[in-house]
């Protein structure tokens, strides 16, 4: 109950008791003056007729007695009257004929009065000459007592009512902050604070909303320093200070998040052996101001389009992931990378495709150290041979184009139906299921692509939407033949997530199908930073029709996250590249992104969960859910049998 409610309740309790003494009192004065005037009304007409009698009676003018009695008769209180002469001994009986008014039997019962009757003696000073009754009933003033009661009620109700809404009003009005205040309380909690504004004359409300403004702005100063704290992180432990570029721990870090989630991937080793002749040369402060040319031409421009991280591995080696395995694209990239170094050595007055090599390896299936290790062994392959670069693969290139492979894997989601996974994501404490994430894997080219791979593909070849909805269509087909099954969540590609033709699909696709209590979405971290309106507009689009959002991801990038306060998803997924913390410093950013998540009530899943020790060292840290192979993934589709 809220407090206006209590208070509203308060009021129309105190008028109702009001109202039931009030009515009480005149009830029992009201009764009490009934019963004396019945005594009055009795005395005084019996006394009255008795004195007017003796002269009729004794002429015995019934014509005349009739006349005498009907005037009284007549009078309100009187009910009967009764002459019995003792002469003749017949009884002669009045009665009224008045109609009686509506009071209710229970109110006549509830006052207890009845009627009142009188017998005296009519004389003519030494004779008895009649005996006379006369019977005063209370009807009459029981039906003014109702009357006025009933008056008197309606009135206490009417100033109860007008009592009870001015009270509100009134109460609404000095309290209006108070409600601001719960809602800027509620926004501040997910990182949105403005201070409250609504004004007041009462004191103790205004130095409360001044007292709440105060904290609101140390709150929110709080939460602006964890976003940049982990920025300072960022910046003192993962950067290299001459270069600028990320260093070993980052970039092992991103490498481990891409390979563990399967997405194809690129390693470029760089040896620029030329530097460290420069530094011999020309000393270190020349040397490091050629290192941070070098890498803004590798981070800057065409380059930065294609490649995914540039990080410095350590005083002469330069690492370079793509999330690409295609090898037209990998070789154009080649020729870019190669122009800009010979570029870099042009500036410096150096020979070009000298002082320098470069091995190429690329994975779908290694982890990190194995793929560092091929890519290490083709850089020094290249030093053997004298050459610019090696890569072990120049013998498998594909001859297909970009556009036909485009087709083909366009031909294979229109024909072929997707297979689905999911990985089941369970709660912390109770050990059920949160939700389960979905993976699709799809038949192309006479071989299985898996999620990574096919996800990989999939943006590559800018069919995303496309891809969306054929999974949308196959999760409704799944979800309506088993109806008792766990929440599926459904990972959206960023270009569903850019694309306003696509929310307009998936506002009516959610509209048709009522699985509200039966699906979840989630968007990757990458995708709220290319476009945080598009992201935050799809959220609330998804909200709106009762479905929950989350964000996966998150913090991959070890950046700044303060994201999330705008799209305030429901729940935010932890970069799989955290599943396994090698050092001091992943614990570090760990434990500030949990922070930053539980400050604003956003719960957190941990993925890439292998082992219960995992397990349990995310569930200190305040981890809600866990996610990875220690709950592997599932086929759901099995109607279709997977083919050889």
């Amino acid at each position: 109950m809220t407090l206006h409610q209590r208070v509203l309740s308060f009021v129309i309790t105190a008028a109702v008791v009001i109202l039931l003494v009030t009515t009480a009192v005149v009830f029992h004065f009201g009764v009490e003056q009934i019963e004396r005037e019945q005594q009055q009304h009795s005395r005084l007409l019996s006394q009255s007729l008795a004195e007017a009698l003796p002269v009729v009676l004794e002429q015995g003018d019934t014509q005349r007695l009739n006349k005498l009695v009907s005037h009284f008769i007549t009078m309100p209180q009187v009910e009967k009257i009764i002459v019995k002469p003792m002469l003749s001994g017949d009884r002669q009986v009045w009665e009224s004929d008045s109609p009686s008014l509506d009071a209710p039997g229970w109110f006549t019962q509830l006052t207890g009065l009845t009627t009142r009757t009188r017998s005296v003696s009519v004389t003519n000073g030494w004779t008895q000459l009649a005996q006379l009754t006369i019977a005063i009933g209370p009807q009459r003033n029981i039906e003014t007592l109702w009357s006025r009661l009933l008056q008197l009620v309606l009135a206490l109700m009417a100033v109860s009512v007008l009592i009870s809404l001015g009270a509100s009003v009134m109460f609404l009005s000095v309290t209006a902050p108070l409600g601001e205040l719960r809602k800027r309380l509620k926004a501040l909690g997910h990182g949105d604070f403005h201070p409250a504004r609504a004004r007041t004359r009462v004191n103790d409300l205004a130095a409360l909303q001044s007292a709440f403004n105060l904290a609101g702005q140390q709150v929110a100063k709080v939460q602006q320093s964890q976003q940049e704290e982990l920025a300072r992180l960022r910046d003192k432990l993962m950067v290299d200070p001459v270069s600028r570029l990320p260093n070993r721990g980052y970039f092992q870090h991103q490498l481990q998040s891409y390979i563990k989630d399967g997405v194809g991937c690129t390693l470029v080793l760089i040896e620029v052996s030329w530097l460290s002749r420069l530094r011999a040369r020309y000393g270190y402060q020349y040397r490091d101001q050629c290192w941070r040319l070098l890498g803004e031409a590798l981070t800057q421009g065409e380059l930065a389009q294609s490649h995914q991280l540039v990080a410095r591995l350590s005083h002469n080696e330069i690492a370079i992931l793509l999330t690409i395995d295609e090898e037209s694209i990998v070789r154009r990239y080649l020729r870019q990378l190669l122009r800009a170094i010979n570029q870099e050595l042009e500036h410096i007055a150096l020979p070009v495709n000298q002082g320098f090599h470069l091995g190429l390896a690329q994975t779908r299936t290694d982890d990190t150290a194995s793929l560092m290790a091929k890519a290490d062994n083709a850089l020094q392959q290249a030093k053997r041979q004298g050459d610019v670069y090696f890569w072990p693969s120049d013998e498998q290139a594909d001859s297909r184009t970009r556009e036909q492979w485009r087709q083909i894997l366009l031909d294979a989601l229109n024909k072929n139906p997707l297979a689905l996974y999911a990985q089941p994501v369970r709660h912390r404490d109770n050990q059920h299921n949160w939700h389960q994430e979905v993976y699709a894997h799809l038949w192309v080219d006479e071989s299985w692509l898996g999620a990574g791979q096919l996800l990989n593909r999939i943006s590559m070849y800018a069919l995303g939407e496309e891809f969306d909805r054929h999974v949308l269509a196959r999760v409704d087909e799944y979800v309506k033949a088993n109806p008792v099954t766990d929440k599926l969540a459904v990972n959206l590609t960023l270009e569903s997530v850019k694309s306003q033709a696509f929310h307009d699909w998936l506002q009516n696709f959610l509209l048709k199908t009522y699985l509200a209590n039966k699906l979840t979405f989630e968007v990757a971290e990458r995708a709220v930073h290319q476009d945080p309106e598009a992201c935050q507009a799809l959220f609330q689009l998804i909200r709106d029709q009762g479905f929950e959002v989350g964000v996966d991801h998150f913090g991959r990038d070890m950046d700044n996250v303060d994201y999330i306060k705008h799209v305030d998803p429901d729940y935010v997924k932890l970069d799989i590249g955290f599943g396994q913390p090698s050092s001091d410093v992943d614990d570090v950013f760990i434990h500030m992104l949990v922070n930053i998540a539980a400050s604003r009530e956003i719960k957190v899943i941990a993925t890439g969960i292998e082992q219960s020790e995992q397990h349990q060292y995310f569930h200190q840290l305040g981890c809600q859910g866990y996610q990875g192979y220690i709950l592997p993934p599932l086929r759901l589709d099995n109607e279709h049998e997977r083919r050889d």
